[in-house]
């Protein structure tokens, strides 16, 4: 069973901005709980570590740029903030740029994922 206050207290110990997210839900607690519950299952962040262990420069993009919106709509400022360099180095799709990436796509990777497991003990 869902408890949705302490998934909430979780993430704003987390320095999520619940706030902001909440209102984008329109200040409905369920739905933005909901939101978390698809985000703990979607699989856009392996996708996107996928593409950078292939050189995929078009799918890195895709999927960064996918994720960025994801975590801006849920408030997690932090992973956007940490994922915006990725998104920039490969908005023109150039397969060199991936080489400077390296770290930055792990360490997405690893704090996405310690998220995700804050949310799983919730829901």
């Amino acid at each position: 069973m869902t408890d949705k206050y302490k998934v909430i207290e979780a993430l704003e110990k987390e320095q999520c901005d619940v706030k902001d997210a909440l209102t984008r839900c329109m200040d409905m607690e369920d739905l933005y709980v909901e939101l978390l519950g698809l985000f703990a299952d979607d699989p856009q962040i392996d996708e996107l570590l996928d593409a950078f262990r292939q050189h995929n420069v078009e799918d890195v993009f895709f999927h960064s740029h996918t994720l960025k919106g994801v975590y801006t709509n849920l408030g997690m400022k932090h992973l956007y903030e940490m994922d915006v360099p990725i998104v920039e180095a490969t908005r023109d799709k150039r397969p060199e740029q991936l080489d400077q990436l390296e770290g930055a796509v792990e360490a997405l990777f690893e704090e996405h994922k310690r998220i995700v497991s804050v949310i799983q003990k919730y829901i």
